[in-house]
């Protein structure tokens, strides 16, 4: 199916098209739109099936039906959020890190630290291994992250992503 004729809509489609794993509030903020014009156009979208939804804790995502395939939605919705992104970063470039390790290198509380490593195994983002009594953990699918990294490092804006990936070619 083609894009949507409509200016307003093949807005709202380019934004998903160009940040998968977007939320609401997010294309709102883009877009200028009001969050009943927002709404209304991501539900034609969907209805259309050029785009698709997925529940995210308090979010909902949305991404463009095949733009990359064998790229789970999970890993684009791990990446879009911030403090996410900067662990799976840290873990691409350091596999097998230790909690420890982890709160280190990333000047995060530990509390705040197991926060963020539950909600990316629950996701199956990375994978956590036990030796002892020590977990290492590592990204569940390195070729997955970068391969979104890569294609959609303009949306977002952060010199970590073009370290991360620098570092990673380099290995």
């Amino acid at each position: 199916m083609e894009k949507p004729e409509l200016e307003t809509r093949k807005a709202v489609y380019d934004l998903v098209v160009r940040k998968p794993g977007v939320h609401l509030r997010e294309i709102e903020r883009d877009t200028n739109l009001s969050l009943g014009v927002v709404r209304y156009h991501l539900d034609r979208l969907q209805r259309e099936e050029l785009i698709s939804s997925e529940a995210d804790r308090y979010f909902k995502r949305f991404f463009p039906k095949n733009r990359i395939p064998n790229v789970p939605t999970g890993t684009f919705a791990v990446l879009r959020q911030e403090s996410l992104r900067k662990v799976m970063l840290h873990l691409l470039n350091n596999p097998g890190s230790t909690h420890a390790q982890l709160k280190d290198a990333l000047q995060l509380p530990p509390s705040t630290l197991s926060t963020y490593l539950s909600i990316l195994l629950k996701k199956g983002a990375i994978l956590r291994e036990r030796k002892g009594k020590e977990n290492f953990y590592s990204a569940a699918d390195e070729e997955s992250v970068i391969k979104v990294l890569l294609v959609y490092r303009p949306s977002f804006l952060d010199k970590l992503v073009d370290n991360a990936i620098s570092m990673y070619l380099e290995r």
